[in-house]
Formats: C-alpha cells, sequence, structure tokens
C-alpha cells in the first residue's frame, strides 16, 4: 500500500479581542502570583507550556492532525478506540489520556497482528495498544528486576529515577486483565538487545523506553530490524525538555519521512512497502 501524503498544516487565526486580556493575565502570573507561595506552581506550568508551544512553532517535522491519522495509516473509516480506566491511565504516573488516545487511535486503525514495545513502565501503554489490537501478540522489554549500575549508565538521571520507581510495578496496569494472555514480558537492556526471530515482521513498534541519545538510537535500530514491510513506529516524548530524543528523530529525519503527531509529543513513521 502507497504511503499516504502529509496533510497540509492547518493555521489559526488570532481573535484580537483576547490580546489585552492575554497581556493582563501574562502581567498578572509574572508578578502577583508568583510572589504568591501558593499560586506559584501555576507560573512554572506557564513557563512549561511556553517552552513547548515555542518548540512546536519551531519544530521542522510535518505533522499529521488527530483525525488524519487513520487516514495516514490506510483507515477508511475513524476507527473505534478503547482506553484503559481512568484510574489505570493513571498508574502512568502523568495522568494524561491524549497519548493513550493516540496509541489507541493507532493500533485500532492499522490492525497489526504484531506488537513490539521498549519500555513497559507500568504498563498502561501495553494495555491501550493490546486493547485495540484483539488480534496482535504483544511483546514489551523492560530492564530485569534486578539489576546493576551498567544497566543504567546510559540513562538520563529522570530515566534513572523511573526505573526506580517502577522495579515493583512493572506491566502492573495488565496483570490479571483478560488481555493478558496475549501480553508478553521480555526482559533486558535495550542496549545490545538482540531481538529473537519470533520478533521478525513487527507491525507496530512503540519506542518509550530510556531517552538519552543512545537509548534512542538503539530502539529505532532494533524497530527497524523487525519492522514488517508496511510497518509502523512510533516514538514518545519527543520535546523540549528530551533533548536526547529530538537530537536523534532530527538526524533520522533526514533518510526517514517522520511526522509529528499535531498537538502531542509523539512521531510516526510507516515503512513503505517498496522500501522494504
Amino acid at each position: 500500500m502507497k504511503q499516504q501524503p502529509p496533510p497540509k498544516i492547518r493555521s489559526y487565526g488570532v481573535d484580537s479581542r483576547h490580546l489585552v486580556p492575554m497581556l493582563r493575565d501574562l502581567v498578572e502570573l509574572g508578578t502577583v502570583r508568583l510572589a504568591d507561595r501558593r499560586k506559584r506552581g501555576y507560573v512554572v506550568q506557564l513557563g512549561r507550556n511556553v517552552r513547548q508551544h515555542a518548540f512546536d512553532a519551531r519544530d521542522p517535522l510535518p505533522s499529521i492532525q488527530h483525525a488524519e491519522l487513520a487516514s495516514f495509516l490506510g483507515c477508511a473509516e475513524p476507527p473505534n478506540i478503547v482506553l484503559p480506566p481512568i484510574d489505570t491511565i493513571s498508574l502512568s504516573g502523568l495522568g494524561f489520556v491524549v497519548p493513550y488516545t493516540l496509541l489507541a487511535t493507532i493500533a485500532s486503525a492499522l490492525k497489526p497482528r504484531k506488537i513490539f514495545e521498549s519500555g513497559t513502565f507500568r504498563g498502561v501503554s501495553t494495555l491501550t495498544m493490546a486493547l485495540n489490537a484483539p488480534e496482535a501478540e504483544v511483546y514489551t522489554l523492560d530492564l530485569p528486576e534486578e539489576y546493576g549500575e551498567s544497566e543504567v549508565n546510559t540513562l538520563s538521571r529522570g530515566d534513572k529515577e523511573w526505573v526506580r520507581l517502577s522495579r515493583t510495578s512493572t506491566g502492573f496496569a495488565f496483570q490479571g486483565h483478560p488481555a493478558a494472555r496475549r501480553i508478553h514480558q521480555l526482559r533486558g537492556n535495550s542496549i545490545g538487545f538482540q531481538p529473537p526471530a519470533f520478533l521478525n515482521g513487527t507491525d507496530l513498534c512503540f519506542i518509550d523506553g530510556g531517552h538519552s541519545y543512545e537509548c534512542i538510537k538503539a530502539d529505532t535500530e532494533t524497530a527497524l530490524k523487525i519492522l514488517s514491510p508496511a510497518g509502523v513506529i512510533v516514538w514518545d516524548d519527543y520535546s523540549w525538555f528530551v533533548e536526547g530524543v529530538e537530537q536523534y528523530l532530527m538526524e533520522l529525519s533526514q533518510t526517514l519521512p517522520l511526522y509529528r503527531i499535531a498537538g502531542s509529543q509523539q512521531v510516526i513513521y510507516r515503512r513503505d512497502p517498496a522500501e522494504a
């Protein structure tokens, strides 16, 4: 199947009625609310949002709107999706619904038979993909329960903390769930990981493990080795505060057609069968 061309980026108008109130609110946040310790969190969040929107505005990757994602993947009709319960989503440590909505849309539209995930964590993404690809076998890779310093020396400080917090809860979201019979937990370091033969022909690879340049590079190289002729790779955490992901994907975009899913931190690639 020929890969769909990327949709055109939409432009958004500015309602001039909001300009003065926006400036007033900005001044208030930067003065009155910044001085109030109880309200300072709102200013911090504003700073993060400004950094993210500036990153989005500068991003050279072409974007795909959420509503056009299914069509990009060759699905004629927008698919129905299934999400884990909200209390399960909160297990991710973030509680955001949008990333799982996108993963659900991708899995439902693509109808993969085999999925590989790098970075199980607590298993919310794993369960989301399994629920929306009921015919798929899902293989998810995470570090061993017992690991040494050499296993994590390529991780960022933040990733090391996530690893520490999740050692006793890896895959917790899907344990005991009926979909768990199709989910296979793999253990090992993704750097130097040699994919077994049963992973060949994987239709969907989701990369959300270590976020250092070395980890993203190793996970991507694994995904490209096992990807089926029309397979899809999705990367998470393409953002201003994750330099390793940004740096590697910028380099990769020189040789592969990568697309940003608009309004998210996810990047997607679909292999053209002619390339395989």
